[in-house]
């Protein structure tokens, strides 16, 4: 999976109601009956009150969903609805936490930093529960080998070290997950016309160019195909999430799956055709190229660009018409 340095941070915890899946980059989450091969999911927003913050987390064992913001501790009963009590402020001990947990028995587990961990009953008063020992801190590297790995509290001793796949539908929501379910993105200019002059004199043309503009709404329907929306007023539609997810891969480096390009400004309507005139001179035997600049994932194009450039010679242009992602 992307490291989370490459991407806004995607939250990963259990609830009463199932697992939760939160990327606060789309204002949306999904919950699941069981990570990880639960083939359906709920598509949820997340609450306008609840958006920004740095950290989202629960247990099954607890009714309430705790958010943290600007070191202040917010209560809800979904991720859905407001917080359901006033904003509490945290414990100078902890604040600027790198990960927080709920452990079992109610109380709060803080990992402060790489190896540093503490566990408090209140995390507005710091009150430290002696009871609640930190753990196999270092499971993920014991005995995961080398899968990269959300973390956990606690891992019991008898981790069977058995390691299950991510149903698609799951993965494709993750970062970096398109890449791995339909293949690396790539860029490229594809020919589109070519004029020849054959005369002995300079030709000047006004030549109409028929192009799709848009993106291929059929490569990215299957992405949220298992997600079922909630019928809440600002609920996200699985489309323009698929078509969220797909600006965030080829906004990635190459070396995450992506293209390191920014599309916000492309159009991300359906694909359709359009005619646009070019004019241009050719002299004597020269032929002119037309090409237009595509995105995609493995082998199939996903958004076709705006932009095309005509050149006097085969080889495509070498300009990149779109703004760097970094």
């Amino acid at each position: 999976m992307v490291l989370q340095k490459e991407v806004p941070k995607v939250h990963i915890f259990s609830t009463r109601a199932g697992d939760v899946i939160l990327r606060p980059d789309l204002n949306g989450y999904l919950l699941l009956s069981g990570l990880p091969t639960s083939p359906c999911a709920e598509l949820w927003p997340l609450h306008p009150s609840l958006r920004g913050s740095e950290h989202y987390f629960s247990s099954r064992w607890h009714n309430t969903i705790y958010v943290i913001r600007d070191n202040k501790l917010l209560e809800t009963p979904n991720l859905h609805t407001e917080p359901s009590r006033e904003p509490r402020r945290l414990h100078p001990s902890c604040c600027a936490g790198q990960h927080y947990f709920v452990v079992s028995g109610g109380s709060f587990g803080i990992i402060l930093s790489s190896g540093t961990m503490t566990a408090v009953k209140d995390l507005t008063t710091g009150e430290p529960d002696p009871d609640t020992q930190p753990g196999h801190h270092q499971w993920s590297n014991e005995k995961m080998g080398s899968h990269r790995s959300y973390l956990y509290w606690q891992l019991w001793d008898n981790f069977s070290g058995e390691v299950f796949s991510f149903h698609p539908s799951v993965l494709n929501f993750l970062p970096g997950g398109l890449g791995l379910s339909k293949g690396d993105a790539f860029k490229a200019w594809e020919l589109l016309n070519i004029f020849h002059n054959y005369s002995d004199s300079p030709v000047s043309r006004l030549q109409e160019v028929s192009r799709k503009v848009g993106y291929a709404t059929e490569k990215l329907a299957d992405v949220g195909r298992s997600w079922v929306a909630t019928a809440l007023p600002d609920s996200p539609e699985p489309g323009s999430i698929a078509v969220a997810l797909a600006k965030a891969q080829f906004a990635l480096p190459t070396e995450c799956g992506g293209v390191g390009l920014n599309t916000e400004q492309e159009e991300w309507g359906e694909a359709r055709e359009v005619e646009t005139t070019l004019t241009f001179t050719l002299q004597p035997e020269d032929v002119a190229y037309v090409w237009q600049y595509q995105l995609g994932l493995g082998k199939e194009v996903i958004l076709f660009c705006r932009d095309i450039e005509v050149t006097l010679g085969c080889d495509p242009p070498t300009k990149v018409p779109l703004p760097s992602s970094s």
